[in-house]
């Protein structure tokens, strides 16, 4: 398997290439320096990649790899500009360059969590040609050969996929598209954006978070990066759950744009007055950048960052941390400013993603004990980071400023249990209905928080254990912090050497393999795959092909490389389609259906791989299969039980 991945290193180093290189030049530029660079980077590059791929199209420019050069460079040029413009010497104080001691640990740390985080996603995704085999699998990969052939990344045009024009958040499908560099490399490029997602972006974002809260702690620093590996609920759940691939890019980045916040606010209250815009303007941009690849990605997560901000900012100005000068309404009205646009946000998102809502599957005792055990979505518990946890509550309570985090936990643990133990309807969709009600996204957010505390909680730990030590023996705390990353990485890789797949449990329900496996039990099974690869040896390139999309013939679209209706996993609603899933078959003796099939651009081919299902996202589809002695087909090829069939009743 391993071999498998270092097959991919070149698409692998390209991958890296497009999520860091656009941010770092403009990083740069915007005085960035460090872990701040570093860790802003991939965020800056998917904002300005998805801002891109809107501007782009409406000058007539094709989306590809040269315009999005030549463009990034011109970008970088304008913030270079900006920045001698603002006085490049004041633009941001030079930082003392950190400690000897302080980079390795952050580079051990680092290293624990991205080899942790890949070894458990390479691990269950198998080889990096392998297809989830998930609904939302044949959306987004579908999405990815459509941006190569229009030309177009847009959040704005992408919905063209299935023949619309409303908004869609494509931050993904740009980022994603650079790194498919053909049509047979989607799959992969998938896959390794979730990789570096996971290994890479995700632990350097919440590092980045855990520094600027503790404000430079070291030690906290590198415990947060080794920890952030240390729950399934994200970034793995989101790869495995889904499959959620733009939520789990938005997500990776949403820490990183909290601690840019945070970093341009305490700037600004912190400068004097004449240097305010150019200690501030830096920071600052880099964090509306974040934003806007977070939002554009998927934009529930920009409610994760609206609230951390605001629970750090309600601290900072209620604990007395603001400017000199300033006035007691000046702070109450930017509290009350600040809670009330987010609220017009969150509710906003709950209505637009409308009333479906999942049932409760724990009950609120059951969800309780999720929370304290970390077992959110009927994950198997972390025990020691549940600990780990609890230490840095207390931790946290101690010192003033960080007592938000407590709040922050306990609110982001509320909305896991009215969505996992309650069936309320107003109160659940006005809380959880900007993620659908659906616990697994609302888990993969429990980590923004707990990795932190958890840090926090393991350092104050070290620093007593240091201090009792050094009564009886020459102890220091760094050496008892190499020693707990030690500890960190063995026991993360001893548990996944035991259970390198970790089986995905659904209410009563439990997943029989990893969802990226494929056999005769999968979506879309072995046969079923082979005749898509084979579809361009087998119909023209301008041939049409209908099928019954919940069975996994939507992906013969991205797989097949074929026009295929429809291109996603769910069936169109009309009279139409209704007489086509019910009675295709009968094309040779009813002439309702080829009027019906005419609705559709009059399709040659139809793909059977069965009835379908009646579980969720399947569809029962009887019209659509069965075509053997039928007057009005003919045979084309088949692979076992999945056959290819040539429509000649209505020509």
């Amino acid at each position: 398997m391993i071999g498998d991945w270092i097959a991919q290193a070149g698409l692998l180093g390209l991958t890296i290439l497009v999520l860091f290189a656009p941010g770092l030049l403009i990083g740069f530029g915007l005085r960035l320096r460090g872990l701040t660079l570093w860790a802003s980077a991939p965020g800056i590059s998917v904002g300005v990649l998805a801002l891109l791929a809107i501007a782009l199209p409406v000058l007539g420019i094709r989306w590809n790899h040269l315009s999005v050069t030549v463009a990034v460079v011109l970008v970088a040029a304008l913030v270079y500009g900006l920045s001698f413009l603002l006085g490049r010497r004041r633009w941001d104080p030079a930082p003392q360059p950190p400690e000897r001691r302080a980079l390795v640990l952050l580079f051990a740390g680092l290293m624990v969590g991205a080899g942790l985080n890949a070894a458990r996603l390479m691990s269950y995704i198998g080889t990096p040609t392998a297809i989830s085999q998930t609904n939302d699998a044949v959306f987004h990969l579908n999405a990815l050969r459509w941006v190569a052939e229009s030309g177009s990344a847009s959040s704005f045009d992408l919905s063209g996929l299935l023949g619309g024009t409303t908004f869609y958040p494509a931050a993904w499908h740009a980022v994603t598209s650079l790194v498919a560099v053909d049509l047979a490399a989607i799959p992969v490029a998938a896959n390794l954006v979730a990789l570096v997602t996971a290994a890479v972006v995700w632990p350097l974002s919440v590092t980045l978070l855990a520094r600027v809260l503790s404000r430079g702690d070291a030690l906290v620093t590198a415990l947060a990066a080794a920890l952030s590996a240390g729950l399934m609920a994200f970034p793995q759940l989101m790869f495995e759950w889904g499959v959620l691939y733009p939520y789990a890019l938005s997500l990776a980045i949403v820490p990183a744009a909290v601690a840019s916040t945070v970093v341009t606010v305490r700037a600004w209250m912190s400068a004097p007055h004449g240097q305010r815009l150019a200690l501030a303007a830096g920071p600052a941009l880099g964090m509306l950048l974040i934003l806007a690849g977070t939002a554009l990605a998927q934009p529930s997560t920009v409610l994760a960052w609206g609230a951390l901000v605001m629970l750090w900012l309600t601290s900072t100005l209620l604990t007395g941390i603001r400017r000199e000068g300033a006035r007691p309404t000046v702070r109450w009205t930017v509290i009350a400013v600040g809670w009330l646009l987010l609220a017009l946000v969150w509710l906003a998102l709950a209505y637009l993603a409308g009333p479906v809502l999942w049932r409760s599957y724990r009950g609120v005792l059951g969800a309780v004990a999720d929370v304290f055990v970390n077992s959110h979505s009927l994950l198997p518990a972390a025990w020691a980071m549940s600990v780990l946890l609890l230490a840095g509550i207390i931790a946290a309570f101690r010192e003033r400023r960080l007592r938000w985090l407590i709040v922050a936990w306990a609110g982001v643990s509320l909305l896991y249990i009215v969505c996992v133990g309650t069936d309320l309807p107003v109160i659940k969709r006005l809380l959880t209905g900007p993620w659908y009600g659906d616990s697994f996204r609302i888990a993969a957010l429990v980590p923004l928080v707990v990795v932190p505390l958890a840090a926090l909680g393991l350092a104050m730990l070290l620093r007593w254990l240091a201090a009792v030590l050094a009564r009886r023996v020459a102890v220091s705390t760094d050496a008892l912090a190499g020693l707990a990353l030690g500890v960190i990485a063995v026991v993360g890789a001893v548990s996944i050497a035991v259970a390198p797949v970790v089986l995905l449990r659904v209410a009563d329900e439990t997943d029989e393999q990893s969802r990226y496996t494929m056999n005769h039990r999968s979506y879309l099974s072995d046969d079923e795959y082979a005749l898509l690869q084979d579809l361009p040896d087998l119909v023209p390139d301008d041939a049409v092909i209908i099928a019954n999309p919940s069975t996994g013939a939507a992906f013969g679209y991205v797989l097949g490389r074929r026009e295929v209706i429809p291109r996603t996993w769910s069936p169109p609603v009309s009279q139409a389609w209704d007489v086509l899933s019910t009675r295709l078959n009968d094309a040779g003796e009813d002439p309702a259906v080829c009027e019906a099939l005419a609705a559709y651009g009059s399709p040659e081919y139809v793909l059977d791989f069965g009835i379908g299902g009646t579980g969720p996202g399947e569809y029962l589809m009887p019209g659509m299969t069965d075509f053997d002695d039928r007057p009005g087909f003919e045979e084309v090829a088949a692979e076992g039980d999945a056959s290819l069939w040539r429509i000649t009743a209505c020509d």
